[in-house]
């Protein structure tokens, strides 16, 4: 029973390892990734919630907060908007919604050409019950898990970004 198997393994193997595929969080040693990451200079994001994000991008680019001279400029434009998904027949609503869309822009430092351009949206639902202070804990919960996910969905966009840039050269 296992020596079927293990032929069935030892053919397959040959084109999987020819195939390109590299798994997203694999350690590589790819240093480059992530000193250009740590290079990019987030310019302010307008409001509170602004700044939720541009703290939330500071820790996705640079976690150690090593210092690294910048060489890249980050502009982000974020919209926010509150929705109520269902109200009752008097007129209570027991389910509320946060969205927020995120245009994303990376350029050069002296911003006078674009190397990434990128719009991202983000949906997080909560609950409103009926003590307001229960209420408000919740919409703000739902903000951060949207400014949580519009972060990592940056990082994201920006590591594949910068990581097909080195491969390419």
């Amino acid at each position: 029973m296992r020596r079927p198997l293990l032929a069935l393994l030892l053919l397959a193997a040959p084109p999987l390892a020819a195939c390109g595929f590299e798994p997203l969080y694999a350690d590589h040693s790819g240093a480059v990734m992530e000193t250009d990451l740590a290079a990019v200079k987030i310019l302010p994001i307008r409001e509170h919630i602004g700044q939720l994000l541009q703290w939330q991008l500071q820790r996705e680019f640079n976690p150690d907060g090593t210092a690294v001279p910048p060489r890249f400029a980050l502009h982000v434009v974020l919209a926010i908007k509150g929705d109520f998904l269902a109200v009752e027949p008097n007129n209570v609503a027991p389910r509320g919604s946060i969205s927020a869309a995120a245009d994303m822009a990376l350029t050069t430092l002296d911003e006078k050409t674009t190397l990434y351009r990128g719009k991202i949206q983000s949906i997080a639902d909560y609950n409103i019950p009926t003590n307001p202070y229960s209420a408000q804990i919740g919409q703000a919960g739902a903000e951060t898990r949207v400014i949580e996910d519009i972060g990592e969905q940056i990082a994201i966009r920006l590591a594949t970004y910068f990581h097909n840039k080195s491969a390419a050269e």
